[in-house]
Parts: C-alpha cells; structure tokens; sequence
C-alpha cells in the first residue's frame, strides 16, 4: 500500500500501470477478509461501470479500456486503503508514503528550476512554467497541491513532537512553493482557499463547514452549464492575475459548450472513457470534473462517482467531529479549482488522500484516547460505532476487587 502511495505522487506511469494491482495485492496478503461499507461498494460500483463502458466502445478500443482501467484503478486504491488501514499506526504510514512522494517530486522540480541558468531570476513569474521531465506540468501541481492537504491532515492527527510538525510546516511551505513554480492557476488558487477555508474554521467551523457543503456542489454541478455567460466579461482579469491572458480561460470556455451537447447526445452512459477527447475538433479533454466524468461514463458514472466522494467525506465528518469536518472542508476547498479547470478525475493521489479522509476517525479517536481533549464522553470509531466512554482521554477506573 505504501508503495502504492508513493508513487501515486512520484510516478504516474507507474501508478497507472501498477496502482490497481498493488492495492489488489495489499488487500490479498491483508490478514483479514474485507469489510465493505458505503464509500467501499460505491467505488466499487464506479470501477465496474467505468470498466463496462468501455467494452461498448468502437471508435478506440484501447485507448477506452486504459482509460478505463485508470478509472478502476484508483477506485481500487480507495478501497484498498481503507481496507488496510485498521488503526493510526498504519494511517500515518501510508500517509507519509504519500507525501514522501510529493516530497521526492517538489526536490526534483525545485532542483530543475533553480538549475536552469537562464530563467533563474523568473521563478515566480506565471508567465515561466517548471516541471519535472516526463511528466504533465498540471498533474504535478495537482499532486503538490493535493500533498499540502495531506500535509495538513497531518498536523491535525498525526505525530505530535514538535520537530515532526516542524517537519511538516516546512514541507506545506515546500510544496506550496513548488505549486507557484508550476505556474498552474487552479493548483494555485486551490491552496488559497484552502488557506481561507481553515481560517474560516477557527473562527466559526460550523458555518466554514456548512458553506462548503452548499458551495462545492453547487459550483460543480452549475459553472459548466453557466461559465460562458457569467464568465466572459470576467475570464480576461482572472488570467490577468496569473500574467497570462487569454480572455477564455485558456480554451476552457470554448470546449466546455462542445462537451455540454456531447454528453447530451448520449446522457446516461456517456461517450466511453476518453472518447470525446478524440471525437472534439479541438482534440482535448473537457478540463472539468463534471463534463469530464459526464461525457466518459454519463449520468450513471456521475452519480456513482459523485456519490463516492460525497459518502468518503461525509464519513470523515461524521467520525472525526470537528476535526474531520475541518479536514473534509479543506479537501472539497482546495481541490476545488483543479475540479472546475482540470483533469484530477482518475488521480490516484486524489483517490487516496479521499480514502485517508474517509478513515481520519482512526487517527483523530488515537490522539484523543492518548490525552487530546474533548468534552465529549464517547468516541465513534472509523465505521461509526460507539467506543467505550472516555473523557479527557481518561479511561474509568477498574472496581476494587
């Protein structure tokens, strides 16, 4: 599972070709037989369907069955990880694996851009955009981006020395900068939401959480549909912001509608996975969660995905308290941007920091029992049972024989 985890940051390729069999492989060797719950049958649901569209395909039978077999493999790392993780100790492994990797990536583009002679004065100029060899530049700002939250995850539940969250406010602080080297708008703005909604939290949680249950969904289901009227007037200072203006959001604007009527023409199984990217004259992907999964796999696979991620947060919230609505607040805010204006759907990072979520009860309930405070005098373990009655993380005294 580590492995997995690691190179979900670190290697897409290998992720894409191995991910799915390792979580397999870790389920398999697991010493005790799976437990399925709600978020487990949903992405197991997703991986089916996504797998099955493709075999409906005619335009490009292989290229359909990669794509598809990238969708059921992070449905399988999902599963997986949530399967295997069974107590904190085995949450902060894996985590750290993870973020090992977005680590391991952010030395290598960090390394590259202040190696590069030539535009060594221009790191922070949106207009110079770094990457690592091989890889696509969005895909390591999204993972960057999506390690920072799971760099905060950690200083919620995870070690509580000081040097280890030292540690890991300097990795925040590392990755954030190698997110601005990427120059990616939505990676960008993901962090800083994300800054804004935990912010938000410390001041009044309920409502910070509250608006990000209305607001998130609402801006998925409603900008695609909307964008070319509202943002028109509005796409050319967004991109001003960034030094790069292109007035339509850097073509999003004008596939989006293309995508619309594609996914209207077939709306409940959709197109097959990666078909509209090879059937649109501009030759691209939509650049949007919804259209994205839309035109792939339907209204069917929009439900089943959607559905999965809305239980694995809900699950976070609902076992975690506090914490875990901070920290499912956080992901749906940070991630976002990249949702709107890119491509994150099948990203095994995404899928496994969504699991981690899922289970943060784990490691959040651990913290509480070893002396964290709460006023409240019982605990929910990771699938919602009550524990046995603690407060203050002091456990009743045993009767005097």
């Amino acid at each position: 599972m580590c492995a997995a985890a690691f190179m979900a940051a670190w290697s897409p390729k290998l992720a894409n070709t191995y991910g799915g069999a390792l979580a397999v492989a870790a389920v398999l060797l697991s010493s005790h037989l799976p437990r399925f719950r709600l978020p487990d049958v949903l992405a197991g649901l997703t991986a089916v369907w996504a797998l099955g569209s493709a075999l409906l395909d005619t335009v490009d039978p292989p290229a359909t069955r990669w794509l598809a077999y990238m969708y059921a493999s992070a449905c399988l790392v999902f599963i997986a990880a949530r399967h295997i993780i069974r107590n904190k100790s085995y949450f902060i492994t894996v985590a750290y694996a993870h973020l090992a990797g977005c680590v391991a990536t952010c030395f290598t583009l960090i390394t590259g851009a202040r190696g590069n002679a030539d535009q060594r004065d221009a790191i922070l100029d949106y207009n110079v955009r770094y990457g690592v060899d091989g890889i696509n530049i969005n895909y390591t700002a999204y993972s960057l981006a999506t390690g920072a939250v799971l760099a905060v995850v950690l200083l919620h539940v995870g070690p509580r020395s000081r040097a280890m969250r030292a540690v890991l406010v300097v990795t925040l602080l590392a990755l954030a900068y190698g997110v601005l080297l990427t120059g990616s708008k939505g990676a960008t703005l993901g962090l800083v939401l994300g800054a804004a909604i935990l912010a938000l939290s410390r001041i009044t949680s309920k409502f910070a959480w509250t608006m990000t249950r209305v607001c998130v969904p609402v801006l998925i289901l409603l900008l695609p549909f909307t964008a070319a009227s509202l943002f028109s007037s509005t796409a050319q200072r967004l991109d001003g912001l960034f030094g790069r203006e292109t007035g339509d959001l850097s073509g999003r604007l004008e596939v989006w509608p293309v995508a619309i009527s594609a996914w209207m023409e077939h709306p409940f199984a959709g197109l097959g996975p990666g078909v509209f990217r090879l059937e649109n004259p501009y030759q691209i992907g939509p650049h949007n969660l919804l259209l994205t999964v839309g035109t792939d796999l339907g209204l069917i696979g929009v439900l089943l995905y959607g559905s999965t991620m809305i239980a694995a947060l809900t699950y976070a919230a609902r076992n975690a308290g506090h914490t875990g609505r901070v920290l499912a607040g956080l992901f749906a805010t940070s991630l976002l941007p990249i949702w709107l204006s890119g491509h994150w759907e099948y990203a095994q990072g995404a899928w496994l920091v969504l699991a981690l979520l899922s289970v943060v009860g784990i490691a959040s309930n651990a913290h509480l029992q070893n002396g964290g405070r709460h006023r409240s005098t019982e605990l929910r373990d990771e699938f919602g049972g009550v524990s046995r009655p603690l407060a203050y993380g002091i456990r009743p005294a045993r009767p005097v024989r």
